[in-house]
């Protein structure tokens, strides 16, 4: 009985890793009576819709937070529809500006859609309308794709429509035609029919002419018109609107924010104008909006005003009150996997106990109680199995012992049907265009599903999406919630194309590209396309995947190890166990694949399995973990890659793991740690550290020395010093203290002798000051678009308050749409003078702006900077320019240079802000031209009290090139070291970059409960982090889990009391000459 429980338990947690509660499948878990305001709310927008002549009726708004079932509401919604003979539509959308693509491509993968007949809605509603035209039953079973369909046949039911609905018939026969085609069997008849529908002129025009669609390409409004007035013709329908809190979110930089924000304004007011039109343009058709109720608020009060009035807002729905609608819906979501593998509970919701819905039951969202289960669940499995008698009760922390014998006899069986299996699959029919719809999403959903289990889950932010059905526009799909509250997500779409014919494939990239979203301005979704064969390189199909590459995308190749493994994970997935979820998170087959160890990201480290790695010299003898046998998929070189191949022993959060003392740090890798001795490569610094830790932690002592580790491996750094307890990286100790760890003396030596110490006091004539271009080196970026536009977008933020256009109010918007116009224009010629910039915007060209009264808004731009420069020093002021060459290189003869910015010049924080700014717009551009190549890190660049630089909340004048460098910064070899005692105070773009991450002691209870928060997705708890000591700290990285150390002492000399103001000035002076 034990094992069979065992075993019941382990199925939860790979249901878990799914998203089983999709819209387009009947649910097993839905309760009756949950949501009955939205559910009478809905029932009457629907009757409204089927009872009408042509209008449709007022919208509907779900309002949510996030986990109390909105997405399983739509589900329910879906089947309403379709049981009264209408059609259901799902548009997530990715951004105003192309509002309407989003919502032509996905009404058209919802026609793709089986209803819980089985049956397509397309083909549905094709037949629907034969039989209202009357069409012959040969004719009707080319149209709704059952038979080849011919021109005459296309002309015979358009003719049919015609003589139906004369009006419909004559507007919409373009698009009808294309419907048709689209639903061919045929893929060059469908291809086609999704030409018209992409929006795109194609240069091969007589494939349209031939089945009588008219050359002009209609817009894509009117094509989403006309598909609903068709419909309407046979039935209902119902849109639903999502990810609008993403997009809100992402249009701002706190979803809070409102005030003096025009581009959240925009970016709203163009979703309302999309909205208020939706409803206008669609024919007896219930549109609905599922959102959080902030969003809504900020959509009602910064839109238009009929917004408002086209849409009511029903009832928010709520957490779930009575504990009888609890019991109920933890029984069915339990039931579906117990019955899937036969298992009998020893009652309805076990292991939860009856008693848990009894007095001890308060009002909890459902996904609140699926997490709760889940982490009961993992304790059970990892520990004694037992009920849960409270929701609200404290997860136990289960104390893992490392196993002593050998590895489990399972194990070996395991590996012995995996490599079968993979010796079994066919790599060239995934590959072949007449069968990867079949094969692809198969293999790469098991992959995405063993990653999960693999990396862990248990904070359920992680889901695959279920194989798409039928005729795929993607192959799969993964997604992560990124803050919960806001409901923000993180996408990442996989789709293969292995079509020869040129327009063919085009067609699949583009449509890859609407329905991942990835357009417009959207930032917050990866679309992955997988192509063996070379693309064509005609013009349409460059130009397509230029733009792609532009927003982010990538085209990949799939090895043939890969496709081995994945196909071998979708058998083995078929048959789900206990023993199968450890074998999965111990051999990790899914995160060692060359795919997906390069795409997704490495944050959450993958989960530690209790069996660690072992020598393959030693298989089958008594060791203390698994052989990391020849079998997984060959993944290229790389510390990363290297270090997930053999996975860590867990860490229980209490106790440090050890790294052997006789292991000599690699040369490029730094070594940090007293105790328990932790190696950080060099190269995984590229991708960000970030240091929380409050006053008295030992914070500073950490930075220094990762500093000075840094310089002694050949690693320049900036430093920035804000508090004045940086400034003496260049002293020697007087005397060696006596908690120096063995080897520190010569390390402390090796470093004074062969490091460049200089301190920069901006703001400051004395000393050594700096001052800058106002405009970053342009030339450096012109061959990059989108690093051009970046550049761009971070000057205009720099300038912005110079010449006096921050703000919301219209004289500001369009003040500073001509700064950016007047500063692109510039830009384009490679100059970056201030002087000159002013002479342009002095004397404005024709052409350069739009607007009217662009000249005279130029001139008045141009007086604003010119008294900015009188006013603000460093505004194109005197000093040494701040040249990043000038501060990462060292005098001859040293090995790297330490340049220390004091800000004792800069007193205020918009002064600082300011500052930092323009320096990394400059390091921006100088490390675009001067990337770090094969080094493993070409600089440093580090930012104590970043919160003050990049905050959360608000915008400060150096939060967009913060992020800028957070995300771009990577590829070119510069790494980011931030600091902060406000672990939420940091802009989580920043964090969120960050994959060497230290936790250090905390006092403030909110400054805990956020450490943990951002903690929690990288597998800790951090359940004694008010009680760490000075210098110790919790550290995770990009490939090890979390540990805990005990931070060296700095090689250099800092009294605790910081320098005086003389102090900084006297070390920032240069030397006299001689």
């Amino acid at each position: 009985m034990m094992q069979d429980a065992r075993e019941a338990l382990a199925a939860l947690r790979f249901n878990w890793a799914e998203t089983p509660d999709d819209v387009w499948t009947t649910s097993p878990y839905h309760v009756d009576g949950l949501h009955q305001d939205a559910e009478r709310a809905v029932r009457a927008g629907i009757k409204a819709a089927v009872d009408s002549n042509g209008p449709s009726p007022i919208g509907i708004v779900l309002q949510g937070q996030k986990g109390v079932g909105k997405t399983h509401l739509l589900g329910w919604v879906r089947r309403e529809v379709q049981s009264q003979d209408g059609y259901f539509f799902l548009v997530a959308l990715s951004t105003g500006d192309v509002f309407w693509s989003d919502v032509v491509q996905h009404v058209l993968a919802g026609l793709l859609k089986t209803d819980d007949d089985g049956e397509r809605q397309l083909t549905r509603f094709l037949r629907r309308l034969c039989m209202r035209t009357g069409t012959p039953d040969s004719v009707t079973k080319a149209i709704v794709g059952d038979a080849s369909v011919s021109v005459d046949d296309l002309d015979a039911f358009i003719a049919d429509l015609f003589r139906l609905d004369r009006g419909v018939g004559k507007k919409c026969a373009d698009t009808a035609r294309a419907l048709v085609l689209f639903a061919s069997s045929d893929l060059k008849k469908s291809d086609i029919g999704e030409d018209f529908f992409d929006g795109f002129d194609e240069p091969e025009r007589e494939a349209r002419d031939k089945w009588g669609i008219r050359p002009t390409q209609k817009p894509l409004h009117e094509i989403a018109q006309e598909i609903f007035q068709l419909l309407a013709l046979t039935g209902a329908s119902v849109i639903a609107v999502d990810q609008l809190d993403t997009l809100v979110a992402r249009s701002t930089a706190t979803p809070l924010q409102t005030e003096d924000d025009p581009k959240l304004a925009s970016e709203l007011s163009m979703i309302a104008d999309g909205l208020m039109q939706l409803r206008e343009r669609t024919r007896r058709t219930l549109s609905l909006v599922a959102c959080l109720p902030n969003s809504w608020h900020l959509l009602s009060d910064k839109a238009v005003d009929s917004v408002p009035d086209r849409f009511r807002p029903s009832k928010p729905l709520d957490r779930i009150i009575d504990p009888e609608h609890g019991r109920e819906f933890v029984r069915k979501w339990l039931g579906v996997p117990y019955a899937n593998i036969g298992f009998t509970p020893p009652h309805p919701t076990w292991p939860v106990s009856p008693d848990a819905f009894g007095a001890a039951w308060d009002t909890y969202r459902a996904r609140e109680l699926l997490k709760r289960i889940d982490a009961h669940v993992e304790a059970c499995l990892r520990g004694e199995i037992h009920e849960l008698t409270s929701f609200d009760a404290q997860v136990p922390v289960v104390e893992v012992e490392q196993p002593r014998g050998p590895e489990p006899a399972y194990f070996g069986e395991l590996d012995e049907q995996f490599a079968e299996l993979r010796a079994g699959v066919d790599v060239s029919r995934p590959l072949d265009e007449r069968s990867e719809d079949r094969l692809m999403p198969a293999y790469l959903s098991a992959a995405l599903r063993s990653w999960i289990t693999e990396v862990g889950n248990d904070d359920m932010v992680w889901k695959a999406e279920p194989p798409p059905e039928g005729k795929p526009v993607v192959h799969a799909a993964i997604r992560r919630t990124l803050d919960e509250e806001y409901d923000i997500e993180e996408h990442w779409t996989f789709r293969a194309i292995a079509a020869k014919h040129h327009l063919s494939a085009l067609h699949r990239i583009r449509n890859a590209r609407s329905a991942a979203g990835v357009r417009g301005s959207a930032n917050n979704r990866h679309l992955v396309l997988i192509r063996n064969s070379p693309w064509s390189k005609g013009l349409k199909t460059t130009q397509e995947l230029a733009e792609f590459h532009a927003k982010g995308g990538k085209d990949v190749d799939i090895s043939p190890e890969d496709l081995r493994t994945f196909g071998a994970l979708t058998e083995m997935l078929t048959n789900r166990s206990y023993d199968l979820r450890e074998w999965l998170v111990a051999r990790k087959p899914a995160s060692n694949s060359a795919l997906l160890s390069e795409l997704l990201p490495t944050t959450p480290p993958p989960r530690s399995s209790p069996w660690p790695a072992a020598d393959p010299d030693t298989r089958g003898t008594d060791t203390s973990g698994p052989p990391t046998d020849g079998h997984h998929a060959a993944s290229p070189p790389g510390a990363a890659r290297q270090a997930l191949a053999t996975p860590a022993p867990p860490h229980t959060g209490t106790q440090p793991i050890a790294t052997p003392a006789h292991q000599a740090p690699s040369p490029t890798a730094i070594t940090l740690g007293v105790d328990q001795p932790v190696a950080i490569e060099l190269e995984s610094l590229r991708k960000h550290a970030v240091v929380f830790a409050g006053s008295g932690s030992g914070k500073t002592v950490l930075i220094r020395r990762i500093v000075e580790e840094c310089a002694r491996r050949g690693v320049s750094a900036i430093v920035l010093d804000p508090n004045n307890d940086l400034a003496r990286l260049g002293d020697a100790w007087p005397s060696p203290p006596t908690d120096w760890a063995p080897g520190d003396a010569e390390a402390a030596g090796d470093y004074l002798d062969n490091t460049d110490v200089v301190v920069w006091t901006p703001g400051r004539a004395s000393g050594r000051p700096l001052s800058f271009h106002p405009l970053p080196d342009f030339a450096g970026v012109l061959d990059d678009e989108d690093e051009f536009t970046a550049a761009v977008e971070v000057a205009v933020a720099a300038l912005a308050s110079h010449a006096k256009v921050t703000g919301a109010a219209n004289k500001a918007v369009r003040g500073k749409a001509v700064l950016r116009e007047a500063l692109t224009h510039y830009a384009r010629k490679g100059s970056r003078g201030m002087l000159g910039f002013i002479d342009l915007l002095t004397d404005l060209p024709d052409g350069v702006s739009r607007l009217g009264s662009g000249h005279a808004i130029a001139a008045d731009l141009a007086e604003n900077l010119k008294a900015a420069m009188v006013n603000d020093p460093l505004f194109a002021g005197a000093g040494e320019p701040a040249d990043p060459a000038v501060l990462f290189t060292p005098a001859p003869g040293k090995r790297a240079r330490v340049s220390v910015i004091s800000f004792i010049g800069l007193p205020a924080d918009e002064q600082k802000q300011a500052f930092v700014n323009q320096l990394q717009m400059e390091i921006f551009a100088w490390i675009k031209r001067n990337p770090a190549g094969d080094r493993p890190l070409g600089g440093l660049l580090v930012m104590d009290e970043a919160q003050t630089l990049a905050p959360s909340s608000g915008v400060t004048a150096s939060t967009h090139s913060t992020i800028v460098l957070a995300s771009q910064a990577r590829k070119y070899g510069l790494g980011l070291l931030f600091a902060t005692q406000a672990p939420k105070g940091l802009h989580n773009q920043i964090t969120g970059n960050a994959t060497t991450q230290f936790f250090g002691r905390l006092n403030s209870p909110a400054q805990i409960a956020a450490a943990k928060e951002v903690a929690g997705p990288k597998g800790s708890t951090l359940s004694d982090i008010s009680g760490l000591g000075r210098g110790q700290f919790y550290v995770t990285g990009d490939t090890f889990a979390f540990r805990r150390m005990q931070s060296p002492l700095c090689l250099t000399h800092h009294p605790a009391s910081p320098l005086r103001i003389e102090e900084v000035l006297d070390r920032a002076s240069p030397p006299p000459r001689t």
